[in-house]
C-alpha cells in the first residue's frame, strides 16, 4: 500500500469538508490555541481548551487526549498527540511547528515519521502549494513511493444574484 498524502489550505472550510475518520491535533504551549488546533477547538465549541483549563489534558510530552466530535465536525474522533495506537486509517492534521526548522526540513521529518506506520490516507492542512512542493522534494530525496496530491482547482462562480440581473431587470 502506497502512502497517500493530500494537502489542502488550512481554514474552517477545509475542516468542514474533511472525509476522514479522525483529526490529529498537535497542541503546543500557545494559548489561545493557534492554527489547526485553534480551528478544531473552535468547531468543537472549545472542548480542547476546556480539557486544558480543567487540567484533564496538559499537552505535555507523551500525553494523549481523545475527544468525540459530537457531530460538530465530520470525523468522529479528535486525537491530541497519539494517533497510531488508535488504529486510525485516515486522518487530517497540520504539521506541528518546529522551532527554528525550515519548511523543507519539516516536510522531510513529517514524511519520515509517516513512513513508520503508513495509513491509507492523510490530509495535511496548511499552505497547500508549499506543502506539496516540500513533500514532493522530500519524497524524491528519500526515494520512497508516496503519492502527494494537491486539491483540485476550483473556480468559484458568483452567486446567481450577483452574476445576472434579476428577472425582469433592464440592462442598459
Amino acid at each position: 500500500m502506497a502512502l497517500v498524502i493530500e494537502v489542502a489550505e488550512l481554514g474552517l472550510s477545509a475542516l468542514d469538508g474533511l472525509d476522514v475518520d479522525a483529526l490529529a491535533v498537535f497542541v503546543g504551549p500557545e494559548r489561545p490555541l493557534q492554527g489547526f488546533a485553534g480551528f478544531a477547538d473552535w468547531r468543537l465549541c472549545g472542548a480542547i481548551s476546556r480539557a486544558i483549563r480543567t487540567g484533564l489534558f496538559h499537552a505535555g510530552d507523551g500525553e494523549a487526549l481523545l475527544l468525540p466530535s459530537g457531530g460538530r465536525v465530520a470525523p468522529g474522533r479528535v486525537f491530541c498527540e497519539a494517533l497510531a495506537r488508535a488504529g486510525s486509517e485516515t486522518f487530517a492534521t497540520s504539521m506541528p511547528p518546529l522551532a527554528g526548522a525550515d519548511a523543507p526540513l519539516a516536510a522531510r521529518l513529517w514524511l519520515e515519521a509517516s513512513l513508520v506506520r503508513p495509513v491509507r490516507r492523510q490530509i495535511v492542512l496548511g499552505e497547500a502549494r508549499a506543502l506539496q512542493r516540500d513533500l514532493a522534494a522530500a519524497r524524491a530525496a528519500l526515494g520512497v513511493e508516496v503519492d502527494v496530491l494537491a486539491p483540485p482547482s476550483r473556480v468559484e462562480m458568483p452567486s446567481r444574484g450577483r452574476a445576472l440581473p434579476h428577472v425582469g431587470g433592464v440592462v442598459r
